[in-house]
This record gives C-alpha cells, sequence and structure tokens, in this order.
C-alpha cells in the first residue's frame, strides 16, 4: 500500500503498512455537525498527531481545551487523556500514529470506565474565539 485511500475508509494498520513504514496507524475521521457524532475520552501507550483537513471545533488535551480549524495540527504525547469535545463545521482530521513502546497496546485507553462511553459531541457556533 502505497497509497491510503482516506475518503474510502482505508487506513494504515499493524497488519497493512507497507514494508518500511514507521507509523503505528493513520487515516481519517469525521466528526458530523449535525448532531449525530460521539466520541470517547482516551489516551495512547504512544504520540499521535492529528492534522485538520477541515472544519472548526474544540478538543481537550490533558486539562486544556483547544479551538481548531483546518490547517491546525494537535499533537498528543504517549499518556495524555485527548476528546474532541464540540464541532462547529464538520471536521475532517487525519491522524498518524507512532509506535508504542514495546509492551504497548497500540489501543484506545481509558482511566474509568466513563472514559470509554462515547458522548455526545456538542454542536457550538461557528464564530467562537480562537
Amino acid at each position: 500500500m502505497t497509497v491510503i485511500h482516506t475518503a474510502a475508509r482505508q487506513r494504515i494498520t499493524p497488519d497493512s503498512r507497507p514494508p518500511g513504514c514507521p507509523v503505528q496507524s493513520a487515516g481519517m475521521f469525521v466528526i458530523r455537525s449535525d448532531g449525530t457524532a460521539t466520541f470517547d475520552r482516551h489516551y495512547h501507550d504512544f504520540d499521535e498527531f492529528w492534522l485538520v483537513a477541515a472544519g472548526t471545533g474544540m478538543v481537550q488535551v490533558g486539562d486544556e481545551q483547544h479551538h481548531i480549524t483546518a490547517g491546525d495540527i494537535i499533537f498528543t504525547a504517549a499518556g495524555l487523556d485527548h476528546d474532541v469535545i464540540a464541532v462547529a463545521e464538520e471536521l475532517r482530521v487525519f491522524w498518524l500514529s507512532l509506535p508504542p513502546a514495546p509492551g504497548g497496546s497500540g489501543a484506545h485507553l481509558h482511566r474509568t470506565e466513563h472514559d470509554a462511553i462515547k458522548h455526545a459531541v456538542r454542536i457550538v457556533s461557528a464564530g467562537g474565539p480562537r
């Protein structure tokens, strides 16, 4: 796999990554602004990057909330909780995950059972502060 067709929901996984590809996973997720979006507060045992291709919204990384828009890059270090908490315009986000440390799970991890429950992503006005 040299090209990943994310519009067709393709992604890189440990089972599908090309030879020599150093990432754990990569792909795209969409957070709709129609009231149907859900997300879970989670962390990983690896570093992850999110590249916002389209839309606007709000994420929480650790204890800080950040307004995001197309062109932004979000970095979440291993062990740092992160979440999508609001959307104003449909978000299209590419993610790229680095390999976990030896013995790592490479999964979404949750500190509490409540964090594992997908919550509704709030809809907010697109004109909010940046």
